[in-house]
């Protein structure tokens, strides 16, 4: 084809046969007036129309000089370039990175002039408009509709071109121009038009059809949504009291957030149409004071503009309906608003509608309900019949309960009857069935225990989730909730009913209060049956346990025994009921060394009994092996009990070992209480050690320790009865108190400390029952013999003797030769006693006693003897020579002594006689 050339032609040609549009007024003056109107079209927030120069440069015809326009306008005359439609939030092919405003581009190109060129070269300029950063895309019409208008100014300018008279052309296109776009809006506003009634039959439709409220409603929201072009939608509506408005339906991405939200009638845009009976509108939300600035902080979405209108069934308010946020324009208008009231008085019409076919149903269901109830009755008295025990009671109770009351959650709370401060509980979700034990402190200030305690019920109407600060409130009251104390015959609270969370969402109402009150009654009765029936029987069974355990603990104890060392010992053990959980044991090596065990077995009845008698065997007979440690002993025992350990059974112990030789106490703990040390000077000291009770895991390490006593030092071993008594305002008797009461009785004998130790408690207690076993084992130190032995005068006896006198001081790492003298000297006089002491006496049994005292220097042996009296004055010195010629045999043995130890003294006291030995360390 020929290409004429013009020099006053609007569009010309190079010699490429491409195209350009020559720079000038006329050109200026059409693009501009083209960009006004496309701008309108559009709702766009700016643009721009560019073209290339005769040197193939791009310039700007015009509209705003930005950056993305003209990457843009690049872009469209590249060799990819074509018309594009890019939604906000996408990559355009010209960048790396997502654009921050909806983007539209369109080409003016004169396609039929030479069929050689490419697409790209047949373009000679370009519309790029750039929308709004809060639109999310252009409309894909208005998009059409510029591609279209562009066609035709195409059409214009390749006139130009072809005839070369420019100046009608200028005015052809200033015309054409601006009656296209004003075609394309009439078209646009015309399809508007034809939505909107589409939409409206179509909601009208959903009305007559539809039962179902939310469904209804969402549907209604969708198409306002649509309609208005907005970001969200909701429906409020008014609470019972009348005071809130709750979102019944919400459409946006924050929806979930905002359904937990309540508004205030007064409060915000939506309380305030509520309140003043008045659509409005607000398209300044952020700095407007009406604005419920609450729901967007908890949602964590910005309200920019708002249109709301009241909802008016039988000339009342009911509740709001709201469009939020416009997508592809600054503001709601007059128009949409006088459109929204549509969507108000349609939706009020359909809560109204559905609201008289929902009380319909709600006839029919409560009836239904009604038969429900009566069958339930029927089922709980027949499971009160049927039930064997308590817990097959409160199982089958709880199913007929959570299906009843349509609950999603129940809970049947119970005193323990078997464990004093104990909460039994009973839980079911329709699904899984959980039965827990709380301990009463455990759950103080929670509603439940509240309920229990108070006898006082709960009806909870409102179904939103309350925000309890306890973990069992908010598992068991959720959204409406109902709690029902249960009373025995007398009156007394022992446990509740609750029920909670509606499966249908509703509330509970006074009609489920009646029913759930009636169950607890039924239940009560068959309570208190099985109580009775079980007190009965078992009155009988605890009688012949309890003698059976009395029995079994009798055994346990150690029988009474004398101890001849430096201690007076002090014992007692009382049970708080009829048998104890307590034990104690003591035990006298041969070599003269202790061994005293305190401990406290968990329960009191029979299985607790045989625990505590396989424990305190187990202890006893590792105690015996005199090379074990106390943390040894503890050790070995805990693995022994564990194997035998059973229902979770457990013992603490304390275990003392205890040396006269080094005054020394070495001692252990098995999750006992600490022990206490007072000191002779007043002071004491708590003793404890590391490690867990007796039987609870399989190994364990324990840590001790050891000290040194004195004279005048008390040991005192304890359980957790001496401290924990309670007086009458719940006073505890305490640690302090006990061991001030025991100073204030060092004088007295140690089994007299204990016994008014106990009586004092007891009168603290103003005689109540005891609140726990009362065991005390006390050691108080004197300045006596730590070993103390009698032995038969003969011959056989002597190494005996020896032996005796050996193992006491073996401890105490003498060196070799001090110990060979005591021994020797020991030994010399024990047998003067024997061979010389009773000879041509004629007593029968024979005995003399030894007594060993200990310092930190010397040792002190004590022999008396019953014999012929001894006067060491009628001793000779001993004599070589008498003894080599016979004139006198012996005489060695008096020397011998008082050579070896550093005193000896003899005298003789109500026909005894009585020898000291002492040796120092020197």
């Amino acid at each position: 084809m020929t290409q004429i050339k013009k020099q006053e032609t609007l569009l010309r040609s190079r010699s490429d046969g491409s195209f350009f549009l020559e720079e000038g007024l006329g050109v200026s003056s059409i693009f501009d007036s083209f960009l006004r109107e496309a701008i309108g079209l559009t709702h766009a927030d700016l643009g721009g129309i560019f073209s290339t120069t005769e040197s193939a440069n791009i310039r700007q015809i015009s509209g705003r000089n930005e950056r993305e326009l003209i990457e843009a306008a690049h872009w469209a005359f590249s060799q990819s370039g074509k018309d594009l439609l890019l939604e906000r939030g996408k990559t355009p092919p010209w960048a790396k990175s997502p654009s921050s405003y909806p983007l539209l581009v369109v080409r003016l190109k004169v396609d039929d002039l030479d069929s050689s060129l490419k697409a790209n070269r047949a373009s000679y300029a370009v519309l790029v408009l750039q929308g709004k950063t809060t639109a999310d895309r252009f409309s894909k019409t208005d998009f059409e509709l510029l591609r279209t208008t562009c066609k035709t100014v195409g059409r214009l300018l390749k006139e130009s071109h072809v005839s070369g008279d420019a100046s009608l052309v200028t005015l052809s296109l200033l015309a054409t121009t601006q009656l296209v776009l004003e075609a394309a809006q009439a078209k646009r506003q015309s399809e508007r038009f034809d939505f909107l009634l589409t939409e409206v039959i179509r909601v009208s439709g959903l009305i007559n059809s539809s039962l179902d409220l939310s469904q209804l409603l969402e549907a209604i929201m969708l198409s306002s949504k649509t309609v208005f072009r907005t970001e969200a939608c909701s429906v409020l509506l008014l609470d019972e009291s009348k005071e809130y408005l709750y979102f019944h339906t919400v459409l946006g991405e924050k929806s979930e957030a905002v359904t937990k939200m309540q508004v205030p009638v007064g409060k915000g845009v939506a309380g305030l149409v509520v309140r003043e009976r008045k659509p409005m509108i607000i398209n300044d939300a952020q700095n407007d004071d009406r604005v419920y600035k609450e729901v967007d902080k908890a949602s964590q979405f910005t309200t920019r503009n708002i249109m709301a209108a009241p909802l008016v069934a039988n000339d009342e308010v009911i509740g709001v309906i709201e469009a939020i946020n416009t997508v592809d324009r600054e503001k709601f208008t007059g128009e949409d608003l006088e459109l929204f009231l549509s969507f108000s008085g349609t939706s009020a019409l359909a809560i109204q509608k559905t609201g008289l076919l929902q009380n319909l149903e709600n006839a029919n269901k409560d009836l239904r309900k009604k038969v429900s109830e009566l069958e339930s009755l029927f089922d709980l008295s027949q499971a009160v019949s049927l039930s064997t025990n308590r817990l097959g009671l409160v199982r089958k109770s709880i199913r007929l309960i959570i299906r009843e009351l349509d609950a999603s959650v129940a809970g049947i709370f119970l005193y323990s009857l078997s464990k004093e401060n104990f909460i039994n509980c009973a839980y079911f979700d329709g699904k899984s069935e959980k039965i827990d034990r709380f301990l009463e402190e455990e759950i103080i200030g929670t509603q439940v225990l509240s309920s229990v305690k108070e006898g006082l019920p709960v009806l909870k109407r409102d179904i939103l989730d309350q925000p309890f600060p306890h973990e069992l409130d908010r598992r068991y009251l959720k959204g409406s909730y109902i709690i029902v104390p249960l009373f025995l015959s007398s009156g007394e609270p022992y446990g509740a009913l609750t029920v909670a969370d509606r499966k249908d969402k509703l509330s509970y109402q006074d009609s489920d209060f009646r029913l759930l009150q009636t169950m607890a009654s039924q239940f009560t009765k068959g309570f208190e049956a099985f109580r009775l029936r079980n007190e009965m029987l078992e009155k009988k069974a605890i009688q012949q346990e309890m003698e059976i355990t009395r029995k079994i603990q009798q055994n346990i104890l150690p029988s009474e025994k004398v101890f001849h060392s430096n201690f007076d010992l002090g014992i007692l053990s009382v049970p708080a009921k009829d048998v104890s959980g307590d034990f104690y044991d003591y035990y006298q090596y041969s070599d003269g060394q202790y061994s005293f065990l305190i401990a406290d077995v968990s329960g009191k009845s029979l299985p607790a009994a045989l625990f505590m008698a396989m424990s305190s065997s187990i202890i006893r007979t590792l105690a015996r092996n005199h090379d074990l440690s106390p943390e040894e002993i503890l050790k070995q025992g805990n693995e022994l009990i564990f194997e035998d350990s059973h229902f979770g059974m457990f013992v603490t112990a304390f275990f003392i070992h205890y040396n006269p030789s080094l005054f020394t106490i070495e001692y252990a703990s098995a999750g006992h209480n600490d022990q206490v040390w007072i000191k002779e000077d007043g002071s004491y000291e708590l003793l404890k050690g590391q490690g867990p009770p007796l039987g609870v895991i399989p190994t364990a390490k324990y840590k001790g320790g050891n000290f040194t006593v004195k004279p005048g030092d008390i040991f005192v071993l304890y359980t957790d009865g001496a401290v924990e008594e309670k007086d009458a305002q719940g006073n505890e008797f305490g640690l302090e108190r006990m061991i001030e009461e025991i100073k204030s009785r060092r004088h007295l004998p140690a089994q007299k400390i204990v016994e008014e130790l106990y009586a004092t408690i007891r009168s603290f207690s103003s005689g109540k029952e005891p609140f726990d076993d009362f065991t005390v084992l006390l050691l108080k130190y004197n300045n006596d013999f730590q070993f103390f032995r009698t032995f038969d005068a003969n011959t056989g006896q002597i190494p005996i003797f020896r032996e005796f006198i050996y193992d006491a001081i073996k401890v105490r790492n003498l060196p070799d030769f001090l110990r060979d003298d005591i021994l020797l000297a020991g030994d010399e006089a024990a047998t003067n006693i024997v061979m010389h002491g009773y000879k041509d006496t004629l007593l029968r049994n024979p005995k003399f006693d030894c007594k060993i005292r200990f310092t930190e220097d010397s040792i002190t042996i004590v022999l008396t003897d019953s014999g012929k009296g001894f006067d060491r004055t009628n001793v000779k010195d001993p004599s070589i020579e008498e003894n080599l010629t016979g004139k006198r045999k012996g005489g060695f043995g008096v020397y011998l002594i008082e050579t070896l130890m550093d005193v000896v003294d003899y005298k003789m006291e109500e026909g005894r006689n009585i020898l000291t030995l002492q040796k120092f360390f020197r």
